[in-house]
């Protein structure tokens, strides 16, 4: 039951990061057009 938890919990973490990830991309490319300045700290 551990392994099945933790094969779980890895694929949820992988979705999110990959999810995150896809999310930060196009987002800062629109904002950085406009405001450059607002890309660097929303790292």
């Amino acid at each position: 039951m551990q392994v099945k938890g933790l094969i779980v919990l890895s694929a949820v973490v992988a979705a999110i990061a990959l999810s995150a990830c896809r999310r930060e991309e196009p987002v800062p490319l629109k904002l950085g057009a406009e405001l450059p300045v607002a890309t660097q700290p929303a790292r």
